[in-house]
Parts: C-alpha cells; structure tokens; sequence
C-alpha cells in the first residue's frame, strides 16, 4: 500500500475513534515526544482497516489462509455479519491451531539508543522474549470465570471459549482456537532516523517512540523478505517503544496486507510508564491485539454505535474487544512470573444480548461491566 494511501487511511481512523493530546498541524515527532515525557501521551491500541473478509475466507476455504469463519448477529432491524479466526462453535467440537511466527524488533535510534526484546527487560532476570513465549498468551493455564472453569488452556482461546459458553457447554466442549506451532525469527534491527521516532528516560529502561506510518510499511516489507505464509500470524514484538501518530502513544495494532494476511504488533512494556493504567505492563499489549485479531481479523467487523468507555472518546462501531476495557487487566501467575493479561469484551456486549450467552451471562472475561454497550449518538 502507498504510504500516502497509509497514512489517509489511518487518519480517517484515528479522527473517528482515538482521540490523541492535542498537536498543532505544524508539529513533528519532537513535539510528540515532549507530549510523552510529561506523561500525558494517552495509551491505545489502533487498528488500520485492510483486506477483504471475504476473499479471505475463499482463501481458508483451500488452505492458502488462516481457518475463519462468519456469522451474524441482529439488534432491532438491522444485521451486523463477522468475520473470526477458527471455526464456527455452533458447529461443534473442532480445535484450530494457527502456527505463530513471533518477529522480534530491535529499534536502534539516531542518538544512538537501542531498544530490543532480546535483551534482558529492566528489573528482570529475563528477557522481553523469553517471558512472551512462556506467557499464557501460548502456555497452559487453568481459568475459572467466577465460579465456572472454561478449561487448562491458552488464555485467548479461555476467552473464546467463555464468549461462546452458552453453545461451548452444551454441545462443543471441545471447542478450541490454539496458536501454535510457535517459531521465532532472528531479531530484525530497524534504524529509526531522528524524524521518525527517539528515547527518553522512562521509569526503569528508556522508552522509544517510532512513526507509526514508518514502521507499518517496515513490517509489510518484513513479512514478504521472511517468507512468512497467510497460513501463520505473523507477531511483531518490541521493548518499551510505542508508536506515534499526531501524539502518543499507541501500544499495538493488528491489520492485514492487501493479500489479506493478517499480523499484530505489540509492546512489551515495564511497569510504571503509565501511572494511571497501572496495569498496562508485560504482555497486556499482547493479550488486547491477539484477542482483537480473533474476533476482529480485518477491523471492520461491524457492530451498533458504542463509546465513551475503555480508550475510546466519543462513539466506535467496531468489534474491537480490547479497546472499551483498555488498561484494565488481572493477574496471572505462570513459569515464575506474575503476568498482567487484558480483561476483553464478549461479543453479546456489542450485540446487546440480555440475557449475554457469555459464561455466567457475562459482558467480560473479568466481569467489568454489567450489562451491554450504551448506544452511542
């Protein structure tokens, strides 16, 4: 995609759902970053809308894509389809596994300053990489919503199988969307030139901001050169660098190519860069982007106006099921480490289900909120 291309679409994104400090028209990267280094640079996570559900869904059909599959929900008159990565739970009992290829980013900055995931995080006696593979975004663990276990397993596919319980219980026990196998490229090394992005002094390691324009076309770029499949999920990984666009700081995203291969991205942070979101640290960016690609593969799956909640200032209509809960996570102890997963929104909540056919009649996987979407105006 041209960057000019890129850039309008992402625009029109940001304008309509993320509301970023306030920059003038004039001011650059370094003007971002002063935003940031008074902590006052809001955290999101964005999506930029490409590909074609549909076509990649005739791709799944014979195996050139990852396994999706599409259903429709209705509030008042009007249909709202989707597009989900795995298969239909009304159909019963199937477990897909979608291989990862997890691409580690080391950004290296014209001052100097590099910032990878490779090397050991600040405070802890492993690396970035090492807590993301043995995270429960790809280990076991055991869940209990409320008082309900919805199985020993990965923690997505635990909340897959929670946002669908009412059939999963009943008639697909063994329901499952895995990722795996899991494989790791060798650290990719982007240089940042000084208009594009720059560190400051964070709470623990430094912290580094990167255009996020600059970087999307990077990571195309990057998927082709590896000879990574539509078959895999490509995972972009960092340390402690966020992406900017008009202001900071955006977390992670997840999009697709224009051959519709779908890939995330996501910050590995430290705690305390966001004081107020103390909960966004570890892998919280990687729980909300994987949660979103599964549910929300392209970004335009539809849904009623809903807002004013989560990350989001004024009104979303998307099945975005990590923005409304955005920096809200919970503790999950595993291999030693005590990791900090994002809360995500089940689908009823967007479908305005009452009772939500969710586990428990739930809205969330943690029990935020207590009933559906407000309707937006």
């Amino acid at each position: 995609m041209e960057r000019k291309h890129l850039v309008s679409l992402l625009c029109m994104f940001l304008a309509c759902f993320v509301v970023f400090p306030a920059l003038g028209s004039g001011q650059d990267q370094a003007a971002a970053s002063q935003t940031f280094r008074g902590m006052n640079g809001k955290p999101v996570f964005v999506v930029i809308p490409r590909g074609n559900a549909e076509d990649a869904m005739a791709q799944s059909f014979i195996a050139a894509n990852i396994p999706m599959w599409s259903s429709s929900f209705k509030v008042g008159t009007t249909t709202f389809n989707f597009t989900m990565i795995g298969t239909n739970p009304a159909s019963g009992n199937a477990t897909t596994s979608v291989p990862v290829v997890i691409i580690p980013i080391r950004f290296h900055f014209a001052n100097g300053n590099a910032l990878s995931p490779a090397v050991n995080a600040c405070g802890d006696t492993a690396t970035p990489l090492a807590r993301v593979t043995n995270s429960p975004i790809f280990k076991n663990a055991a869940y209990t919503v409320g008082t309900t276990s919805v199985g020993t397993t990965q923690y997505v596919d635990a909340y897959q199988r929670a946002n669908f319980w009412n059939t999963v219980r009943v008639s697909a026990p063994n329901y499952h969307v895995l990722l795996g196998p899991v494989t790791q490229k060798a650290v990719q090394t982007i240089n940042v030139p000084a208009a594009q992005g720059t560190t400051q002094v964070g709470p623990c390691a430094k912290i580094g901001t990167v255009n996020i324009n600059f970087f999307d076309l990077k990571a195309q770029g990057l998927i082709t050169t590896l000879g990574i499949p539509a078959t895999s999920l490509p995972l972009f990984v960092d340390y402690n660098t966020f992406f900017t666009f008009n202001g900071c700081c955006i977390l992670g995203y997840h999009s697709a190519t224009t051959a519709n291969h779908t890939y995330a991205v996501a910050a590995y942070s430290d705690p305390g860069i966001f004081p107020a979101a103390a909960g966004i640290r570890d892998i919280h960016a990687l729980s909300h982007e994987v949660g979103e690609w599964m549910d929300d593969p392209f970004g335009n799956n539809p849904t009623p106006a809903w807002g004013n909640v989560g990350q989001v200032s004024g009104c979303q209509n998307n099945l975005e099921n990590g923005d409304p809960v955005t920096g809200i996570a919970f503790n999950k102890a595993l291999n030693g480490f005590t990791y900090h997963p994002e809360d995500l929104v089940f689908l009823s909540w967007f479908a305005h289900q009452k009772p939500s056919t969710a586990v428990n009649g739930w809205y969330t996987f943690r029990n935020t909120f207590k009933t559906f979407a407000a309707a937006c105006p």
